[in-house]
C-alpha cells in the first residue's frame, strides 16, 4: 500500500520514513559515555597550570567556570567522590544529572515527549547561572 505524504505509514512514521525513535542515537551516547568513562579512568592528568588545555587559563592565569571539571569527571570515575567535589563542585550533580537524563531518554521516546523551548531554556540558564555563581565564588577567594 502506497501512502501519501500526509497519510502516516503502517508503522507509524510520518510517509517520508526518516523520523524512527532515536534509539541508535541513544544506545551511541550510552557507548560514548561508557568510552569516555573509560578514557577518564585510565588517564592522568597535571596538576601543572602551565600545561593546561584552558585556553582562558593561559591568557588569563585564572580557572574558568569549567577548570577542573574534566579531572573532577576523572576522580570521580574512580569513585573518589571527595576528591571530585573538591577539584569542581559541580562534578557530581552534572554527572548524576546525565545518567539520569541517559536512563529517563527510554521513557520519553515511549511517551513521544520533547522539552518545550522554554524548559530547555530555563534549564540551560540554571546551568549557566550554576557555573557563573561557581566561577564567580572561585574569583573571589
Amino acid at each position: 500500500m502506497r501512502t501519501t505524504p500526509t497519510e502516516p505509514a503502517r508503522d507509524g512514521a510520518p510517509a517520508g520514513g526518516a523520523a524512527r525513535p532515536p534509539w541508535r542515537a541513544w544506545l551511541l551516547a550510552g557507548a560514548a559515555l561508557a568510552a569516555a568513562a573509560l578514557v577518564l579512568r585510565v588517564a592522568s592528568f597535571s596538576d601543572d597550570p602551565n600545561r593546561t588545555i584552558c585556553v582562558f587559563r593561559r591568557l588569563t592565569h585564572h580557572d574558568c567556570a569549567t577548570c577542573g571539571m574534566t579531572r573532577a569527571l576523572a576522580l570521580l570515575v574512580r569513585g573518589d567522590v571527595r576528591g571530585a567535589l573538591a577539584r569542581h563542585p559541580l562534578s557530581l550533580p552534572l554527572a548524576a544529572e546525565g545518567v539520569a537524563l541517559w536512563l529517563l531518554a527510554p521513557l520519553a521516546f515511549v511517551r513521544q515527549w520533547q522539552p518545550s523551548a522554554a524548559l530547555r531554556d530555563r534549564w540551560l540558564l540554571a546551568h549557566a547561572l550554576a557555573f557563573l555563581g561557581l566561577w564567580v565564588v572561585r574569583l573571589l577567594r
